[in-house]
């Protein structure tokens, strides 16, 4: 599933997620499947697993997650605690 671009905290401190390429703040969400060669060679790609992907609106960078340790917030609304100056 797929989101509109969004700003993202990280961690249980809730800390901003900063684009490693370009310090960008808007990301896009996505699932993404990580292939590996074994399931390729049986014709079994589709059973390969499945992770999120984080896509830098900026440069289009992208940051994968294993788990959900991250959040997304709606860019109108800052980040969570933080004033709009921050």
């Amino acid at each position: 599933m797929s989101r509109s671009a969004a700003l993202v905290t990280v961690g249980s401190e809730r800390a901003p997620l900063l684009c490693l390429a370009c310090r960008g703040q808007l990301f896009s969400e996505r699932e993404i499947k990580l292939n590996t060669s074994g399931m390729e060679f049986f014709n079994v790609e589709w059973a390969n697993r499945s992770r999120t992907a984080l896509i830098c609106d900026r440069c289009t960078f992208v940051h994968t997650f294993a788990g959900d340790g991250f959040e997304m917030w709606d860019p109108d609304g800052g980040y969570p605690g933080r004033s709009a100056a921050e």
